[in-house]
């Protein structure tokens, strides 16, 4: 299980989001590149995000990568954290990206 530092709270709370994205990159790549399954491990790591408290719904995957992110149509926090996780082939190395999407804040219309 990921540690409470990645929680959405702490992303929420940071004066250095930056920083703390580039750990959790660093914790994820190990954990996909030690994976039986780099799929199946990308699966676990959305749901272990999940249960931090981040909006995270797979839009985009293929045979060979996997892209996390928040619900854009409806979203339901100011900040958005987007996941992508490559396992190419047996060649390359298998990478995770983290990135912190800020969103616009919008006045409610009346």
């Amino acid at each position: 299980m990921l540690s409470q530092r990645f929680s959405y709270e702490s992303f929420a709370q940071t004066s250095d989001r930056a920083r703390l994205c580039r750990e959790l990159e660093q914790v994820l790549t190990a954990r996909v590149r030690s994976a039986p399954s780099p799929e199946e491990e990308g699966h676990r790591i959305a749901m272990e995000l999940r249960e931090l408290g981040h909006d995270l719904w797979s839009f985009d995957k293929s045979t060979d990568f996997q892209v996390w992110c928040g619900n854009w149509a409806n979203p339901t926090r100011p900040y958005e954290l987007i996941v992508e996780v490559s396992y190419r082939d047996e060649e390359e190395p298998r990478t995770v990206s983290v990135s912190l999407r800020v969103r616009e804040t919008h006045p409610a219309h009346h």
